[in-house]
């Protein structure tokens, strides 16, 4: 019995022992089923597949006839997963050679414990091919959007420049981001049992809205290629120019010196700051616009009013005030003339704190203009309630206030319009390539002085540029008017300097019929540093090449110049009147008078020249003295053009030109 006894134990035992080991593996089943069941589904989605972004396509940015500024072109991305790759410091040698990483930090991320590692980011198309041609193991391509400026540094203060994200980090890239960037997509890496990887898309990104701007590519090209060739002679620190339509506030181009490729932003990071509208600086002569403004307006001052400027010096209590020639009596018309320092003062102290500070808000400084760019500077102005006894004495002829090159245009174009303050802007449209337009900017402006004295000015103002220190700003053909200054600078000791000025000139045109304003800002030029001498010639130069592609009639009827052609016969282009480095010799038998309009006549009759092979620069200098609108598309050498070569056309007349980095078939 006893022998029958144990063995049964035994059994029991060890059925115990085994519904116990079955109890504690079920129970350790349903624990990891029921309370970790989510934590190791993520762990093992983790270990299958990977999510990472897809960057959308960013909008296009226009200019105001829809040539292409900022485009969106798909590039290669390169990524890599670690756990297919079996030797990394090889795999990582051949990567450093073929895209110029460190192998260091290669060797590194295709060691990491993950399933997806970025290796480099928007490759070139001559590293995609060479990587491609190499079929390494664990490496892959994913293509994402780039951002390109097909015109290089054309604008780039105005357009900005995005980061690797394809995020605006300036310009309108940053102001119109949300609208511009799209709608990020989602893509998923999917490994297999055997840990092969394959992409799917989850959720594809969506492109964003187009900016039409109401920059002027040609006029921009006509800023750019001036201000450059301004900086090699005068040298300065640096150089803005603004034009502007002082009818509406549209901006037609905004240029600066020194400037940087967007394309490669990181390269010039000193660069990067839109001096146009952040620049503070004071404006010397040009703001006794404002004084003299604000004298008429009320009442206090006509054109003709004689005052004595003591020949050259002033007392505004205590301080002594030199003018910068000695001047007896003067017209108000004559004290802006010949910018009269001790003739301003008079004119301010007839105005009183508190008047001339509210004519001085009125005019738009010491706050935003509002243009939709950044980094703009509201300038510096103190209430009446801080200025010095005189503070009146300096902020009449342009000292003791910061100001912006584009409040100073903006208020200069409330003269050329009849005496509207108009908000200036950059984008006209916004337009979403399904949705239709999103948004459109129509011209805000509000009356700040009358037309009468605006009228007043203008006639004050032309004269300046006729007879007084402008003279070195009149314009073949046009008639101008605008004020002149130089700025002392405020050296290391606080005080004015006597080597370091800031000249300017800030004009319109035609003075009969304005249809466009232009700032001119030079800082710190080296040599010559009068206003008048450096910034007013500059501004003919513009203006002159400016007013003739926008086919501006000429409004000075003498100007007709007497021209022949030698050994042929008395018959024009367009390009030749505008260049006069042609071989013309006057005479005194045929009068050609110049014609911008295209209205009647052989004159107006154009061959259309071959721009095949030709960059955008060289097709834009011959669109511009054609007198040809030119709408470009692409970047690199001329392929395709319409109007075809040899075509007859009309002053005034676009011609599309299609550019391309590829050679073309002819």
């Amino acid at each position: 019995n006893a022998m029958k006894k144990y063995p049964t134990r035994r059994i029991y035992v060890v059925i115990a022992i085994m519904a116990l080991w079955a109890t504690a593996i079920g129970a350790r089943l349903c624990f990891l089923h029921v309370v970790y069941s989510a934590d190791y589904k993520q762990r093992a989605e983790r270990q299958q597949q990977r999510t990472f972004e897809l960057t959308p396509q960013r909008g296009i940015i226009y200019d105001r006839n829809k040539n292409e500024l900022a485009v969106s072109v798909k590039v290669d991305s390169i990524f890599a997963v670690p756990d297919e790759i079996d030797d990394p410091t090889a795999t990582a040698a051949t990567l450093s050679t073929l895209l110029g990483v460190p192998r260091d930090e290669l060797s590194q991320k295709l060691q990491m414990q993950r399933s997806f590692v970025w290796i480099k980011r928007k490759v070139n198309v001559a590293e995609s091919i060479a990587l491609a041609r190499r079929k390494l193991p664990g490496i892959y391509f994913q293509k994402e959007h780039h951002r390109f400026y097909p015109k290089r540094e054309m604008a780039a203060h105005v357009l900005g420049y995005v980061n690797i994200d394809e995020e605006g980090m300036g310009g309108l890239e940053y102001r119109y981001n949300r609208s511009v960037r799209g709608e990020t997509g989602r893509a998923v890496i999917m490994s297999d049992a055997r840990g092969r990887s394959f992409n799917s898309v989850e959720q594809p990104p969506a492109p964003g809205a187009n900016l039409i701007t109401t920059i002027d590519e040609n006029i921009q090209y006509i800023l750019e290629k001036e201000i450059a060739e301004a900086a090699a002679k005068t040298r300065p620190k640096g150089l803005s120019i603004i034009a502007m339509s002082p009818s509406t506030g549209e901006i037609l181009g905004m240029a600066n010196y020194p400037t940087f490729n967007p394309n490669e932003y990181a390269r010039s990071p000193q660069n990067w700051s839109n001096h146009a509208v952040s620049q503070t600086y004071e404006p010397g002569s040009t703001f006794k616009i404002v004084t003299v403004a604000s004298a008429i307006e009320e009442g206090l001052a006509t054109p003709t009013d004689l005052i004595d400027c003591q020949m050259g010096s002033i007392v505004v209590f205590g301080r002594l005030i030199h003018d910068h020639k000695p001047f007896g009596l003067l017209t108000v018309k004559q004290i802006v003339e010949k910018s009269s320092d001790v003739g301003a003062i008079k004119l301010g102290l007839r105005l009183g704190d508190e008047r001339f500070a509210t004519y001085i808000d009125r005019l738009g400084f010491g706050k935003p203009t509002n243009i939709d760019l950044p980094g703009e500077e509201r300038g510096l102005t103190k209430p009446a309630s801080h200025w010095t006894k005189s503070s009146i004495g300096s902020i009449a002829m342009g000292q003791e206030i910061g100001v912006t090159p584009l409040q100073i245009i903006r208020m200069v174009s409330v003269i050329a319009n009849g005496g509207i303050l108009y908000e200036p802007y950059i984008v006209k449209r916004i337009e979403h390539p399904q949705r239709g337009v999103l948004s459109e900017t129509t011209p805000h402006g509000e009356r700040v002085i009358s037309a009468d004295t605006a009228a007043k000015l203008q006639d004050m103002l032309e004269v300046v540029v006729t007879h007084g220190t402008a003279t070195a700003g009149k314009l073949d053909g046009y008639t101008a008017a605008g004020k002149t200054g130089t700025a002392q600078k405020i050296d290391e000791t606080g005080r004015y300097s006597k080597t370091k000025f800031v000249a300017s000139f800030a004009g319109f045109a035609p003075a009969s019929n304005p249809v466009i304003a232009i700032i001119v800002v030079i800082d710190g030029p080296a040599g010559p540093h009068m206003g008048g001498q450096v910034a007013a010639p500059l501004f003919k130069k513009v203006a002159e090449p400016i007013l003739r592609y926008m086919t501006v009639p000429p409004d000075v009827p003498s100007y007709a110049p007497q021209y022949t052609v030698k050994n042929e016969k008395p018959r024009l282009t367009v390009a030749a009147v505008y260049d006069r480095r042609r071989s013309l010799q006057p005479v005194s038998t045929v009068v050609i008078h110049r014609r911008y309009s295209g209205d009647g006549g052989d004159f107006g009759d154009i061959t259309i020249p071959d721009f095949h092979g030709k960059s955008l620069r060289q097709v834009t200098e011959e669109c511009l003295k054609a007198g040809l609108r030119l709408q470009s598309a692409g970047s690199g050498a001329a392929v395709e053009q319409m109007p075809p070569p040899g075509a007859s056309v009309r002053v005034g007349a676009r011609v599309q030109v299609r550019f391309s980095t590829r050679a073309s078939q002819r």
